[in-house]
């Protein structure tokens, strides 16, 4: 699951190759399913823009509903009718988490094409000839050869065969300079090659030659086929080769087609890269969906909520207002009238961000942003919170592993207790720290 996952968040700059697998399968359901997985993370990238657009957001969501999950949904993905009535009845208003459950029976129809694909591909790879290891130390790999060998490639895709000649002189040099010196019978038939098909009349020194006139004249004049000459001709063959042949295949429509693909970047990618560059820890979607659901499952938040607490700051509370959103966003779902949902926005509101205990800001969020929700809290609407939120959800993410670690390494009924002489340790110590500072 997890390398399928890994995969599927570079999907975009691999081809497309599992989307294109799914529909060369002929099952409907895996490219249904691989569809809506796509969709979805378009979806998700709506919350992580600057000036969330709640219009956009609820298009986007009511599209993917009809779409993939609705009973007459025209690509379904079999969503059983519990699951559907569930996501139906939070539609409005969407939240980042509409799509959770969807998205894991999605991955668990998914894990079925992966795992084929991934055994038809090993037994591919079983058949491919194995080069002898001792090879391997001779070639000295060159930047610039593979750098070159993949423009040809391209090239060579789009079916441009004229230009083949180019290639395969350049590639048979490229052969020949890396032949070992001691290996002279091989170096002397491969120059006769290249000699009897490239360095004529009818290539190299002919009317439609890649070098120019003094060029040719200056090859002509050397008298054997050495590495230096080569590097020479290598040059000459590979500028002629950019300068006429790449740009026209930069300029095709199935190049400017492939390259739009290369723009829509991965939110989850995104967000991972963003992340690490404040030097915060993220995972796979899989691990964010079961991070959630222990969050929102009473026994398990209790138990996380116990071992942040003995991390001290406002580890605790940052769980407790993000199970607040959590109810205010179900309270959202309930269509209550205006003055309920008012009221528990103030409620919130005076328990974590204007508290009338010190420190008044009782969570890990900027002063800034709880300015901005004081001031805005009547145009934002029911995404009042979504930043404060998705910001303790990262903070507290990061200490999922050392918990799940912890919970693994012991028995339950022995977590509960453990958790609970650290909580009591963790308060000791506080009133021990008060003590002091009152004498």
């Amino acid at each position: 699951m997890e390398k399928m996952l890994q995969a599927l968040c570079v999907e975009s700059h691999a081809g497309l190759y599992f989307t294109h697998f799914c529909e060369q399968s002929g099952n409907q359901l895996w490219v249904n399913a691989v569809y809506f997985w796509t969709d979805l993370q378009y979806y998700h990238e709506l919350f992580y823009q600057d000036g969330l657009d709640p219009y956009r957001v609820q298009r986007e969501a009511q599209l993917l509903y009809s779409t993939y999950v609705s009973s007459s949904a025209k690509r379904s993905i079999g969503v059983d009718e519990e699951l559907r009535a569930e996501v139906y009845a939070r539609l409005m208003p969407a939240f980042e988490e509409l799509f959770d459950s969807v998205e894991e029976h999605t991955l668990n129809i998914l894990v079925d094409p992966w795992t084929l694909m991934a055994d038809r591909d090993g037994e591919s790879f079983q058949q491919v000839t194995t080069v002898p290891h001792y090879l391997i130390h001779r070639i000295k790999l060159n930047e610039s050869y593979w750098e070159m060998y993949m423009k040809a490639a391209w090239l060579f895709q789009m079916g441009l065969l004229l230009f083949s000649i180019h290639l395969m002189c350049w590639l048979d040099l490229e052969q020949y300079r890396r032949t070992p010196q001691e290996e002279k019978a091989i170096r002397q038939e491969r120059s006769m090659c290249i000699a009897a098909r490239y360095l004529n009349r009818k290539y190299f020194f002919g009317s439609d030659s890649p070098a120019t006139a003094e060029q040719q004249s200056d090859v002509s004049k050397l008298e054997c086929l050495s590495n230096p000459v080569v590097v020479e001709i290598q040059g000459i063959v590979r500028t002629h080769i950019e300068t006429t042949w790449l740009p026209l295949f930069l300029s095709t429509a199935e190049f400017t087609e492939r390259q739009k693909h290369r723009v829509k970047v991965d939110v989850l990618t995104l967000c991972r890269v963003s992340l690490q560059a404040e030097g915060l820890w993220m995972s796979s979607s899989k691990e964010i969906l079961l991070f959630r659901q222990i969050l929102l499952n009473p026994v398990t938040c209790q138990q996380f909520q116990d071992f942040v607490y003995s991390k001290g700051g406002f580890l605790e509370n940052d769980v407790l207002f993000w199970l607040e959103v959590q109810r205010y966003k179900d309270l959202c779902h309930s269509h209550s009238d205006d003055a309920t949902i008012e009221q528990k926005v103030s409620t919130i509101i005076g328990c974590f961000i204007s508290s009338s205990m010190p420190p008044a800001l009782q969570i890990d969020i900027p002063p800034e942003q709880a300015q901005h929700i004081l001031e805005k809290r009547h145009e934002l609407g029911p995404y009042i919170f979504r930043e404060a939120q998705v910001l303790m959800f990262n903070e507290l993410l990061k200490f999922w592993p050392e918990f799940q670690e912890l919970s693994s390494s012991i028995q339950e009924e022995q977590l509960i207790p453990l958790l609970q002489e650290k909580r009591e340790m963790t308060n000791k110590q506080h009133k021990n720290l008060i003590g002091k500072k009152k004498n």
